[in-house]
């Protein structure tokens, strides 16, 4: 059986002979087969090679990323431990103690061996110590960011109450004027009327009628009247069981009732009640004890004691 042949003229231009040349036909389609599977191979690399260049820089920029949070992240840990320093320091500032920190080389005592009797039952089920050291585990810096977030609201919340404590605290001279005098402190001295040692209880500010006196702290008046010895008096308090009392009077400010910030005027000097001349007498009770007011005044100054406390065997000054 004759095969089947393709006759091919190729002539390179119009004066050159021409050339023929005779292919089988299978020559030819495996030719064409192969040039159309070289096409496909061709696209199909093309077509890859375009995704691997694709996630090749998909993932140099995810690792650019993370290189960048990575360091990002070891930014926060450094921020981290500045922070937990600076609430260390607050902590120790304010005398407070890390609750969630090891007791391992802290003071600890007690008495030997005591009769577990006089101890509450549950009580003495408590164990004092722990067992063993736990191993330090691993935290995660969501973790400390979480802890160091609720030791920082602890620390917020502390700090708001010592603010309110502060605020109620009488902390300043209750008169607004630089020349005053203290005519008499407190304890015991010489009165002025009877010539005797007798205790005083406050301390005696003198200065010139009218003028004003105003709150040591913040509090509440809860009292405004006259007694035979204060003359006109308003009495504060501060909470925290402290009540100020400010006596000799000319004129009230306030009322009753009525909320007072420190440095707020509250009324006016004077010479009312039993007095020898215009001054304040100005009491503090502490759980509804005299206390020297001295100890609550921190902008007082110096050498303004005209009269000097009595000296009593026995009973201090």
């Amino acid at each position: 059986m004759k095969r089947k042949r393709i006759t091919i003229m190729w002539m390179p231009s119009v004066s050159s002979k021409s050339r023929t040349f005779s292919l089988p036909v299978i020559a030819l389609y495996i030719f064409v087969g192969m040039l159309l599977l070289s096409w496909a191979l061709l696209a199909t690399g093309g077509y890859f090679g375009n995704r691997l260049y694709h996630d090749y820089t998909q993932v140099r920029e995810e690792n650019t990323h993370l290189l960048q949070k990575e360091r990002e992240l070891e930014a926060l840990r450094q921020t981290m431990e500045r922070i937990q320093q600076d609430e260390n320091t607050i902590r120790s500032f304010l005398g407070l103690e890390k609750g969630h920190e090891e007791t391992s080389g802290l003071g600890q005592g007690g008495e030997p061996s005591p009769d577990l009797s006089t101890i509450a039952p549950t009580d003495a089920m408590t164990s004092g110590s722990m067992p063993f050291r736990s191993k330090p585990r691993k935290v995660s810096v969501l973790q400390r960011a979480q802890q160091l977030e609720a030791d920082l609201q602890e620390l917020v919340g502390t700090m708001r109450s010592q603010r309110q404590t502060w605020d109620s605290t009488p902390s300043i001279i209750p008169i607004d004027v630089r020349n005053y005098w203290f005519s008499s402190g407190f304890g015991w001295r010489r009165s002025p009327f009877t010539g005797l040692k007798e205790f005083h209880n406050g301390l005696d500010i003198s200065g010139r009628k009218g003028t004003p006196i105003i709150a040591p702290a913040t509090g509440k008046v809860i009292k405004r009247g006259y007694d035979k010895y204060l003359g006109k008096f308003i009495k504060i308090d501060h909470g925290w069981n402290i009540v100020s009392t400010f006596g000799h009077l000319s004129d009230y400010n306030v009322s009753p009732g009525q909320k007072v910030e420190r440095g707020d005027i509250i009324a006016f000097m004077g010479n009312s009640g039993l007095s020898t001349g215009n001054h304040l007498h100005y009491m503090i009770k502490v759980k509804n004890r005299c206390v020297n007011p001295l100890h609550y005044i921190l902008n007082a100054k110096a050498n303004r004691l005209l009269v000097r406390p009595l000296r009593v065997e026995g009973g201090g000054q």
